[in-house]
């Protein structure tokens, strides 16, 4: 059999659209070729290879005039953590203004939304949804904690003495004006519920779940973005989560921190707070595969009542061993 001709380099090994293969003089009959497939009209793929899928928006954007991508597929494009059972999703959600035809082709979920031009933003040339409209959508997809979860990413900002800046995609009080605004939108009630529990200063999910997870304990509020300095004023540490008045420290250590570098600096770490009085709790993914959220929290209520935290020291006692 013959071999397809070789596409021009900026078509090859990525999906391009009809369009492109005729501005790019590529003869017709090339669409048809066993080294494409079809996703959806008017659009061809390499078969095994995986596309980005900011790229793959792009395209179905050009070819759906008025489209914006919305609910998952913006939470992804966002940078959201989502669900994997969100992630792993191959259909694409795009939607169009109410009074407009919904967007109807292979591999696309199409949706009618009330949109405001404050709804809409641009993201590297592709139409979605606003961070807050975003995540007001997702309350129609997601659990309780995974909202909460989604707010803390669109509000985090960071600005500490290592690694980048992270400027917030919206504020807190984006958030509640999308949802005090918006109406007739499924999941409204759970997106008020998780808007009193957002905090900025999440750095993912874990975070925010061992946070909630404490909170349903009956802990005191933790501190984000904390510094624990030396005496003299230096930086030691930013704990994920801090308690500055019981000098208790804790912190998620994610699947990078398995390698020896970032091990050694986390040791590094612990033991210079220990140096100034503060104790050290550290939560990894094996502990909450083998014990939970809620049961990691009850590490972070020992070392509190190690620290002198009395309040319902009993009561939370009593619930634990019961």
């Amino acid at each position: 059999m013959r071999q397809p001709s070789a596409l021009p380099d900026h078509l090859s090994g990525r999906s391009f659209t009809l369009a492109q293969q005729m501005d790019a003089g590529v003869p017709a009959g090339r669409a048809w070729r066993s080294d494409l497939y079809v996703p959806s009209r008017g659009m061809r793929v390499p078969w095994d290879e995986a596309q980005p899928l900011h790229h793959t928006c792009s395209l179905l954007v050009a070819l759906t005039p008025g489209a914006v991508c919305c609910l998952g597929t913006a939470g992804l494009l966002w940078g959201c953590p989502l669900p994997l059972v969100v992630q792993n999703d191959l259909i694409i959600h795009l939607a169009k203004a109410r009074g407009e035809a919904r967007p109807e082709r292979k591999g696309v979920a199409g949706h009618r939304l009330s949109l405001r031009a404050g709804d809409v933003a641009m993201l590297d040339g592709v139409p979605v949804t606003s961070p807050a409209r975003t995540w007001l959508d997702l309350a129609s997809v997601l659990g309780l904690e995974g909202l909460v979860a989604a707010g803390d990413h669109f509000i985090c900002s960071q600005a500490r003495s290592f690694g980048p800046v992270r400027t917030a995609l919206c504020s807190l009080d984006d958030l509640r004006e999308q949802v005090m605004t918006t109406q007739g939108v499924r999941g409204i009630r759970k997106a008020r519920q998780a808007l009193e529990l957002c905090r900025v200063g999440a750095d993912s999910a874990p975070e925010t779940r061992l946070r909630l997870a404490m909170g349903r304990l009956g802990l005191p509020e933790p501190t984000l973005s904390h510094v624990v300095l030396d005496p003299t004023g230096g930086e030691l540490a930013w704990p994920d989560l801090a308690f500055p008045e019981f000098k208790v420290a804790v912190n998620y250590d994610g699947r990078h921190h398995l390698e020896a570098r970032q091990r050694e600096s986390d040791i590094r770490r612990d033991e210079s707070i220990a140096a100034v009085g503060w104790q050290s709790v550290t939560v990894t993914a094996g502990h909450v595969r083998t014990w939970g959220f809620d049961g990691c929290a009850h590490r972070v209520l020992d070392a509190l009542v190690r620290a002198g935290w009395g309040v319902e020291r009993r009561d939370l006692r009593a619930k634990r061993a019961a």
